[in-house]
C-alpha cells in the first residue's frame, strides 16, 4: 500500500465519520466513561445500541444493511482505528468473527453483547461466544434457509 492510497482512506474513512456523527474522544476519557459504567448497563448498551449503529453505519455507506453488509462495514472501520481489530474468517458454513481491542475488560462486556445480539438478528442462531479482557470472538454456523430473503 502506498502513501497516496493510505491518506486517500484515511481521509475518505474521516468525511464519512464526520457525515454520520461521530466525534472525536481522547482514548483515556472513552476508558474512564467505561469504568464508570456498571457491567448491567455496558451489556445493555451492547445489546441494544450498538448493532443498531452498525446497521445504521452499513446502510448509509453502503446503502445495504444485509448481515455481510455490516461484516464488511466492521472490516473497513476497524482498519483504520489503532485501538480495535476485526477479524471475519468463513469455512463452508461457519462464521468466526474476532474483535480485539485497546479499552480493557469492561469494554469487553459490551462488544460480546454487541457481538451476540448482531449474529442472533442477522444469522437467527445463537453463537458461541469468548470473552477476554482485549478480545471477544463469536463462532457460529448459518443453515442458509434460516435466513431471512
Amino acid at each position: 500500500m502506498n502513501v497516496n492510497s493510505i491518506l486517500s482512506q484515511h481521509f475518505d474513512w474521516n468525511k464519512k465519520a464526520q457525515e454520520f456523527g461521530f466525534i472525536a474522544v481522547p482514548k483515556s476519557v472513552f476508558m474512564s466513561l467505561i469504568e464508570g459504567l456498571d457491567d448491567e448497563k455496558l451489556a445493555r448498551i451492547g445489546k441494544e445500541v450498538i448493532p443498531a449503529t452498525w446497521k445504521e453505519m452499513a446502510e448509509f455507506w453502503l446503502q445495504d444493511s444485509s448481515p455481510d453488509a455490516i461484516l464488511y462495514r466492521l472490516l473497513a472501520r476497524f482498519k483504520s482505528s489503532p485501538y480495535s481489530r476485526t477479524k471475519v474468517t468463513k469455512e463452508g458454513d461457519t462464521y468466526t468473527i474476532v474483535m480485539s481491542h485497546d479499552f480493557g475488560p469492561k469494554w469487553s462486556i459490551a462488544s460480546k453483547s454487541a457481538l451476540q445480539e448482531f449474529v442472533r438478528q442477522s444469522f437467527h442462531v445463537e453463537p458461541r461466544i469468548s470473552q477476554g479482557d482485549s478480545v471477544v470472538t463469536a463462532r457460529f454456523k448459518v443453515n442458509p434457509r434460516d435466513l431471512p430473503s
